[in-house]
């Protein structure tokens, strides 16, 4: 072969594997992008899941809510036991008698 053919024969060849990688690059963009618009005419910004976690946020702030009243409420009630045993205590030694519960 002749020096010159060789070397159009070499540039074909390096313009075809450019060429190729071309190709895949651009068949590749083409798929992730296609996939993202795919997935975000199925899913888009998730707008039913937002609002379904949204508002079982809200339920869990009002069950924390009511869980802490009842603690309070158990709390008080508690004391008051531990107060009317004590003055139930007292009054039976004042009287000196044994009182039944």
């Amino acid at each position: 072969m002749a020096p010159a053919t060789q070397a159009i024969s070499e540039r074909q060849q390096l313009q075809e594997k450019l060429w190729t990688y071309a190709q895949r690059a651009v068949v590749l963009l083409v798929a992730v992008g296609v996939g993202v618009f795919i997935g975000f005419q199925l899913w888009g910004e998730a707008a039913s899941l937002r609002q379904e976690v949204r508002e079982l946020r809200d339920r869990v702030a009002m069950r924390e809510k009511e869980r802490d009243t009842l603690k309070s409420q158990m709390a008080i009630v508690d004391r008051d036991k531990k107060e009317l045993e004590k003055r139930f205590q007292d009054l039976q030694s004042r009287c000196g008698t044994q009182l039944a519960p």
